[in-house]
């Protein structure tokens, strides 16, 4: 009578215990870290402005940094490499228009971060980001980009160990009007039509939830949105900023990394904040388990110039429960 009182008592702890370490079989546990932040700026240069940047990501303690294209403006890449020192190790670049010619030290910025292709993804703890090249090499459909963008981000979005994607890019998809002379700054110039016209649909079916672009030297942000057909998206929700679970995904330009400035010229419908004088960064955090994403845009002078979340349903993904375990007090 004893021992089967104790064995009732003991169940349960024993239970858990093992449960803990996952050593049923058929019993997986995920010990992701729930809470991390990534660094996301574009069109750096090699100037104070730079160094405030790198101030700036470096005081948010990032666990990566996501750049975005157009780092030193000159034929090597030894400026912007000395500035970054600190971060180096924690950046993953896209190239953008300043870097994508063998005269504008393209090989010094591929060997330096290990990169063998212009367009690559990673996975860390619950987010997995893909960078792409606007620039170097082919984006168009049926490309050899096209096609590892569209299958990765379907794999992504299979896996239930994935909470978040994130794309980043140089040339936006998506622009308020600016006083950048190039057509390639602009909604309707032939890079934007063709990568919204391409991409955006696979963005909407492979559930995206952030999209980062540089280019333009502002920082942008838009409500969440879908693709329609033409350069003004469909918004999909009246939630602006604080979304629980959106359709379609938010985007940002943020080429705000030091340069100069394109004056905004206007505001476009589908664009909620915008800021065309401060240089600074967006810091993306990732908490509350894993179920929640927040961007936050910084100014180099350390005030918070923008915000916007997104929250997702909690999934009891901790554990799969494989075998049943059944105890009596025999």
């Amino acid at each position: 009578m004893f021992l089967t009182k104790l064995a009732i008592f003991l169940a349960p702890i024993l239970i858990f215990c093992l449960l803990s370490v996952g050593i049923f079989t058929g019993i997986s546990s995920s010990f992701a870290i729930t809470t991390f932040n990534f660094g996301a700026t574009g069109d750096w240069g090699c100037s104070s402005n730079t160094g405030k940047t790198v101030t700036n990501i470096k005081g948010k303690g990032p666990e990566r940094v996501l750049a975005m294209g157009d780092y030193s403006y000159s034929s090597t890449a030894t400026c912007w490499l000395n500035k970054i020192t600190d971060l180096k190790s924690k950046t993953r670049i896209a190239i953008g228009n300043h870097e994508d010619d063998n005269d504008e030290g393209f090989s010094q910025y591929m060997s330096t971060f290990g990169l063998s292709k212009t367009y690559y993804s990673f996975t860390f703890s619950s987010a997995h980001v893909v960078v792409m090249d606007t620039d170097r090499v082919s984006y168009s459909s049926g490309s050899a980009q096209y096609n590892f963008v569209k299958n990765d981000l379907q794999s992504a979005s299979q896996n239930p160990n994935i909470k978040w994607i994130i794309v980043y890019m140089h040339k936006q998809m998506y622009t308020s009007p600016n006083t950048c002379s190039s057509s390639s700054c602009s909604n309707g110039g032939s890079d934007a039509k063709a990568l919204r016209s391409t991409y955006h649909t696979i963005f909407d079916n492979n559930r995206v939830d952030v999209v980062l672009q540089g280019h333009v030297h502002n920082y942008q942000r838009t409500h969440p949105i879908s693709y329609s057909g033409s350069s003004t998206p469909k918004i999909t929700t009246t939630c602006s900023t604080n979304c629980n679970d959106p359709k379609g995904e938010f985007f940002a330009v943020v080429g705000t990394g030091g340069i100069n400035f394109h004056a905004l010229s206007g505001k476009a419908s589908f664009v909620k904040y915008q800021q065309d004088d401060k240089f600074g960064a967006l810091n993306i955090i990732i908490d509350n388990n894993q179920n929640k994403l927040t961007g936050k845009y910084y100014s180099n002078g350390g005030t918070k110039l923008d915000e916007f979340s997104i929250t997702k349903p909690v999934s009891a993904s901790g554990y799969s429960y494989g075998p049943s375990l059944s105890l009596s007090g025999n």
